[in-house]
């Protein structure tokens, strides 16, 4: 029976050192992202696996599962090592919301940008029936400017906002609908907004979404304005790629991007999936800042009728 029990022990070491390894290769494969993308769950099975070989009383493997699970812990810690953020009525209140192929409540998502005095609102899976859905539930009334390029299907996107915007442009080269706008407020520099929805590592080639997201990386640092970016990354942050693209260029004075999550240190916020008998696992929707503005509140909230939480933030300019 001990033999047994260090055996399953083991096993699901064996686990939590592939999700660790997974996490820290970047190694462009369906399955290397696929394992990377639930590194925090494999690291808990790992856990699992100390107790085991303590319950069986191999003390050596014992040790090794302890080494392996700090050295798991230590590579979500950054997660949780924030700054403390003042909150003042002077941020901007940003959202960002996968509305599933348009399918979201629209009453619901309104009367959150309305309690929650949102000022921009990105819109991932916008489709030209949820944008007629959206304008009837009063979005713009609350939210009067706008730059949208609506598809059917999950490849639209949107974004919505309190004050004009100017210079929309649909990104060129991506599979998604990926946008910018700059945002203008009166005696104060443009914003650039973008609304990001890169392709996902799975089922898609990982290198078509490793690729779309070194050409994310190229034309966030070329901007040099400041930035509020809101996106559905289809990417977590142990998938390498993804933390390469908040580093910024590869120029040694490059600024990087700040995500919100882990300048706060709310950990790992999952939204996806939402609306299961099971809690969400993947932290894929983001708002990430650079050149000036800096998060100072980050939550997730709910969207009825939506396959992902939006999460909710805000931002001091």
């Amino acid at each position: 029976m001990r033999g047994l029990v260090r055996l399953l022990g083991w096993g699901a070491v064996v686990v939590a050192i592939a999700g660790i390894a997974a996490h820290h290769s970047g190694l462009v494969s369906n399955l290397a992202s696929r394992v990377a993308s639930f590194t925090p769950v494999l690291i808990l099975v790992g856990v699992l696996g100390l107790v085991l070989l303590l319950f069986a009383r191999a003390w050596i493997s014992a040790a090794v599962a302890v080494l392996v699970v700090a050295v798991g812990v230590l590579s979500q810690a950054p997660l949780y090592r924030g700054v403390d953020e003042q909150v003042s009525d002077s941020d901007l209140t940003v959202m960002q919301a996968n509305i599933f192929l348009g399918r979201a409540d629209p009453d619901a998502l309104v009367s959150r940008v309305r309690d929650s005095d949102v000022d921009v609102l990105t819109v991932i899976e916008l489709t030209p029936d949820a944008v007629g859905a959206l304008e009837r539930a009063g979005l713009r009334r609350a939210l009067p400017f706008a730059f949208l390029h609506p598809r059917d299907g999950g490849g639209g996107a949107g974004i919505y906002a309190r004050a004009p915007l100017t210079d929309g442009q649909l990104l060129r080269g991506f599979e998604l609908s990926n946008l910018h706008a700059r945002l203008s407020f009166p005696n104060r520099r443009p914003i650039s907004v973008y609304a990001l929805h890169p392709l996902p590592p799975y089922p898609e080639p990982s290198w078509r979404w490793d690729a779309e997201l070194r050409e994310l990386r190229s034309i966030l640092s070329a901007d040099a304005a400041p930035l509020i970016i809101g996106a559905d990354a289809n990417s977590t942050y142990d998938h390498r790629a993804f933390r390469l693209l908040l580093s910024g260029s590869d120029a040694p004075d490059s600024p990087q991007l700040t995500d919100a999550a882990e300048h706060l240190g709310s950990g790992i916020v999952a939204t996806y999936p939402a609306g299961r008998p099971y809690p969400s696992l993947l932290a894929l929707d983001r708002v990430l800042t650079r050149n000036g503005p800096t998060p100072t509140s980050f939550r997730r909230i709910d969207l009825p009728g939506s396959d992902h939480h939006g999460v909710l933030a805000t931002v001091r300019l």
